[in-house]
C-alpha cells in the first residue's frame, strides 16, 4: 500500500463500557481493492446530553462528532513498519497517534483528557464583557501606541495648518487635506487595530455557537472566509451579523445555557470604530477653518480698455450746447434736472502734495464692454438714466475681471481761495448806468494764488484791464480802481486753469450776526420800518483741472471705489512698489486706436458747457435776488447753518464747496464713450487657516476614549477558550491543532496548484465546526 492515504466512508464507532473508543478505517489511495486494513483507535468521543453529561447504561448516547481527521496519513506496509520499529517490535497505533495538549504552565503533555471537566466548566456570562480583570489580557502596547498617536495629532496638524497659511486657496486646501488625511488615516488605523479583536472574537464565537447544535452543526467555509478576508471593513461586520442571524446556533435561546452575552453589541462596537476611523479625515477637514483674504498686488498687470475719455462724437454733442451756456445765461440751464442730481456719482478727495484733490467716482458702466460714462451728452445718459448706483452682475463678456486694481488717468481738481482785498474799492455795489454790481480782482491776489501752487502768473493775466470789454452800456469804473492791476482769466492745454469768484449780496435783516466787506449806499426799510442795507463780500479762487493717475478697485460685488492717487500724469506709467519689485506686463497690447493719455486741447467748448452746468446748479439754490435773501448754499460758505446763520464769508469753506460742486457736476461728464488704456492688477486670493480648538479637543478625547475601551474590553470566547484571530498563527492553531474540524463525510481531494476560484467553488459549501 502507498504511503499516501485518506479518509474514506463513514467511520465505525464502538463504545466499550470502560473506555469508549472510535475507529476510522484507512485504506490505500492507489489500491482501493486491497483487502488488508487496520482499525486505528482515535481519541474518545465527546458527548453532549444536557443536563446530564454522563451517558446512561440503558440508552444509547448521542454522538456529537462523527469522526476526526487524522494528523498523519498511515500505511500498512509491513516492511516499512519493521524498518521503523524493529523486527521484534509490535506496531501500536495509540502510541503513534497521541495528540498534544497545552498546559497553562507552557509545556506540551501527551496525557489524554476526558470531556467531563470541559463540559461542566461554567461559561462566562455578560459581566465578562464589562470587567477587564475577567477579560483577556489588555492590548497594552496598542493602547500605548494609540495614546501616543492621539497626543501627536494636534501638533502635527498645527504644522500643516501653519504651512497652509498665506497661500492660494487651492494649495491651502491641498496642504490641509494632506495633513487631515495623514492624521485621520493613522488614528483610524490605530482604531481598526484595536477594534479588530472584536470582530475576530465574534466570528469565532459564531463558529463555537453553531458547533454546539446537534443537527447541521458547523459554519460554511465561504461564510467564514467572507469575514476573515477583510477584517477591517463595514461589509465584513454586516456580513457577520447576517451570518449570525442565519445560523440557529447563535440565537440566545439555543446558547443561553453556556453563553448568553450579546455578541451583536461587540459587532456594533466594531462598526462604530470602523465608521469613526473612516470619518476622521473628513471631520478633521471640517475642524480646520480656511478663510480667504483678498490681497492686492501691484506687480503683474494686464492692459485693458476702460471708458475714461470723450470720443469725437461726444465732443461734437457737447459743443452744440455752448451757445446756451455761454450767451443765454439768463435761463440758467443744466444738463440734468435737479431731481435726478442724486444719481450722479459722488465726489471724492485724496491728499496730494499738501492739497486735497477732488475726483468724480467711477461707475460700473465704464468697465463694461459697450458701456460709457456720463459724457456722451445723450438724453439717456445726461438725464441721467445711467445710474451710478448700478450693481448689476458683471456678464461673462466683461473685459475687466472683477476683483482687481485699475490704474488709468482721470481729471482732478485742486482749488485755493482768498478773500477779495479792500472790498470797498474792488466792489462796485451799483453802477450808475445799468445798476449792475461789479467786482474787480487785483493782479496781486492772482499772483498770491498762483504762488500757493508754486506756479508763476501766466502771461495772459499780465495784460491790463480794458474797461470797454467788461463794462456794460454807460457803466463806469470807480475812480479808485487801478486799471493796470486788474486781470482777465484764460486757459491752457494740459488741463484748465480757472479763476472763480463769488460775490455775496445779502440784506442785513437776514444776517443779524453777519459781517460784510462793504455795504450799499441806499437804506431800505424792512416790513417793520427798520433801516436795512445790502451787505457785500467776495472771494477769489484759483481752480486747477489736472490729469492724475488714479487707482480704482473694481470688486466682484458692489460699486467701484477709488483707492488713491498714484501720480500726476496724463499717461499711466510704472510706479514704484512697496518691496521694490518691477512691474511685469502680461498678455497682449491694445490696438493703436485706444487712447493712452488725457488731453484738453479739443475740449474748450465742452469745458464751457460743463462749467456753466456746475455754476447753474449752485445758482438754482440761490434765493430771490430782488429781496437779497439767504440760501443754504450761501450760509454754508460761512461754516454755519440755519436761515439766519450767516456770519462771514470764509475762503476755505467756499473753496471746498466750489470744488465739490465741480467734482459732482463737471467731472462726471469728462468720461464718455472713448476707450483709454488702463492697467489691471488682479487680486491675489490668499488663504488663512486655523484650528477650531474646542472641536479638535473634543474629537481627540472621543478617539482616545474609543481606543482605550477597544483595547481593554475585548470579549472572551465561550468556555474560556483562548482568543483566536485571522492571522497565520490562528489558522495554524485552527487546522494543525484540530480546532477547526470539517463535518463532511469524505475528504474532498484538492490537487496542488488549483486556482483559488476553483477552490472557492469546490470547497465553499464545506462546513467546519470547533473541535471540542
Amino acid at each position: 500500500m502507498s504511503a499516501a492515504s485518506f479518509l474514506q466512508g463513514t467511520p465505525s464507532v464502538s463504545i466499550p463500557p470502560a473506555r469508549p473508543t472510535s475507529f476510522v478505517r484507512l485504506s490505500s489511495y492507489e489500491n482501493r481493492e486491497a483487502k488488508n486494513s487496520t482499525d486505528i483507535p482515535l481519541l474518545p468521543n465527546r458527548f453532549y446530553d444536557p443536563p446530564s453529561p454522563q451517558p446512561s447504561q440503558n440508552s444509547s448516547p448521542r454522538i456529537l462528532h462523527k469522526h476526526r481527521p487524522s494528523h498523519l496519513s498511515l500505511s500498512s506496509n509491513e516492511a516499512a513498519t519493521r524498518e521503523y520499529y524493529g523486527p521484534d517490535d509490535q506496531f501500536d497505533p495509540n502510541a503513534l497517534y497521541q495528540p498534544l495538549r497545552y498546559h497553562p504552565g507552557g509545556q506540551f503533555i501527551n496525557t489524554p483528557q476526558t470531556d467531563d471537566g470541559f463540559i461542566n466548566t461554567p461559561s462566562p456570562s455578560l459581566f465578562l464583557m464589562v470587567y477587564p480583570s475577567l477579560l483577556p489580557h489588555p492590548q497594552w502596547k496598542r493602547i500605548a501606541l494609540h495614546v501616543f498617536l492621539v497626543g501627536l495629532a494636534y501638533p502635527i496638524l498645527l504644522v500643516f495648518v501653519i504651512i497652509a497659511r498665506d497661500k492660494s486657496l487651492f494649495w491651502s486646501r491641498f496642504v490641509v487635506s494632506i495633513g487631515c488625511g495623514v492624521i485621520g488615516f493613522v488614528l483610524g488605523l490605530s482604531l481598526l487595530n484595536l477594534g479588530r479583536p472584536f470582530l475576530e472574537a465574534a466570528t469565532w464565537a459564531t463558529v463555537i455557537h453553531q458547533s454546539r447544535m446537534d443537527e447541521a452543526s458547523g459554519v460554511r467555509l465561504r461564510d467564514l472566509a467572507a469575514t476573515s478576508q477583510d477584517p477591517t471593513s463595514v461589509y465584513s461586520a454586516l456580513r457577520l451579523l447576517w451570518t449570525r442571524w442565519m445560523y440557529p446556533g447563535t440565537t440566545r435561546r439555543n446558547r443561553k445555557r453556556y453563553d448568553s452575552r450579546p455578541w451583536s453589541l461587540a459587532i456594533a462596537f466594531f462598526l462604530l470604530l470602523v465608521i469613526t476611523a473612516a470619518a476622521l479625515p473628513f471631520i478633521l477637514g471640517r475642524i480646520v477653518n480656511i478663510y480667504t483674504n483678498v490681497s492686492h498686488q501691484r506687480v503683474d498687470y494686464y492692459e485693458i480698455p476702460v471708458k475714461g475719455d470723450l470720443s469725437e462724437s461726444d465732443i461734437a454733442s457737447g459743443s452744440t450746447l455752448t451757445e446756451i451756456f455761454e450767451n443765454q445765461w439768463a435761463i440758467t440751464w443744466t444738463l440734468a434736472p435737479f431731481s435726478t442730481h442724486g444719481s450722479l456719482p459722488p465726489a471724492i478727495s485724496y491728499p496730494w502734495e499738501g492739497d486735497m484733490v477732488y475726483f468724480s467716482e467711477a461707475i460700473s458702466s465704464q468697465f463694461r464692454e459697450g458701456g460709457s460714462g456720463f459724457g456722451t451728452f445723450k438724453e439717456e445718459t445726461t438725464t441721467p438714466s445711467l445710474d451710478a448706483q448700478d450693481t448689476k452682475e458683471v456678464s461673462a463678456t466683461v473685459t475687466v475681471n472683477p476683483g482687481s486694481l485699475l490704474r488709468y488717468p482721470r481729471w482732478g481738481i485742486r482749488t485755493h481761495c482768498e478773500k477779495l482785498p479792500d472790498p470797498a474799492v474792488n466792489i462796485l455795489p451799483k453802477a450808475n448806468g445799468t445798476g449792475w454790481t461789479y467786482m474787480f480782482t487785483p493782479r496781486s491776489t492772482l499772483q498770491s494764488l498762483f504762488s500757493s501752487f508754486n506756479m508763476d502768473l501766466p502771461t495772459i493775466w499780465e495784460s491790463p484791464l480794458n474797461a470797454s470789454e467788461v463794462m456794460s452800456g454807460k457803466d463806469t469804473l470807480p475812480s479808485d480802481i487801478n486799471f493796470d492791476d486788474i486781470s482777465l482769466g484764460g486757459q491752457e492745454g494740459f488741463g484748465w486753469i480757472s479763476v472763480e469768484s463769488v460775490m455775496v449780496r445779502l440784506n442785513t435783516t437776514y444776517a443779524p450776526n453777519g459781517t460784510f466787506g462793504t455795504y450799499s449806499d441806499e437804506i431800505i426799510p424792512d416790513v417793520n420800518g427798520q433801516d436795512t442795507r445790502i451787505g457785500y463780500d467776495a472771494a477769489v479762487c484759483l481752480e486747477l483741472f489736472e490729469a492724475y493717475i488714479v487707482e480704482t478697485y473694481n470688486s466682484t460685488v458692489g460699486l467701484p471705489s477709488t483707492v488713491g492717487i498714484i501720480g500726476r500724469n496724463a499717461t499711466v506709467m510704472n510706479a514704484p512698489t512697496e518691496d521694490g519689485a518691477l512691474e511685469k506686463k502680461k498678455g497682449s497690447s491694445l490696438p493703436a486706436d485706444v487712447k493712452t493719455k488725457l488731453n484738453s486741447t479739443a475740449l474748450a467748448g465742452v469745458y464751457t458747457v460743463l462749467h456753466g452746468n456746475s455754476v447753474n446748479q449752485l445758482i438754482k439754490d440761490n434765493g430771490r435776488d430782488a429781496f437779497y435773501v439767504p440760501s443754504p448754499t450761501l450760509v454754508s460758505f460761512t461754516g454755519s447753518s440755519g436761515p439766519y446763520g450767516y456770519t462771514e464769508l470764509n475762503a476755505e469753506y467756499f473753496a471746498q464747496a466750489r470744488t465739490l460742486a465741480d467734482a459732482s457736476n463737471l467731472l462726471p461728464y469728462l468720461a464718455g464713450s472713448a476707450d483709454t488704456v488702463a492697467r489691471m492688477y488682479p487680486d491675489r486670493v490668499l488663504a488663512s487657516t486655523s484650528i477650531h480648538n474646542v472641536y479638535m479637543v473634543a474629537l481627540l478625547i472621543s478617539v482616545l476614549a474609543l481606543g482605550i475601551i477597544a483595547g481593554l474590553f475585548v470579549p472572551k470566547l465561550p468556555y474560556g477558550l483562548p482568543h483566536r484571530g485571522f492571522e497565520v498563527y490562528s489558522w495554524l492553531a485552527a487546522f494543525h491543532g484540530d480546532e477547526l474540524v470539517g463535518t463532511y463525510a469524505a475528504t474532498v481531494g484538492m490537487p496542488r496548484n488549483m486556482p483559488l476560484k476553483e477552490i472557492e467553488e469546490k470547497m465553499g459549501d464545506m462546513k467546519f465546526r470547533y473541535g471540542f
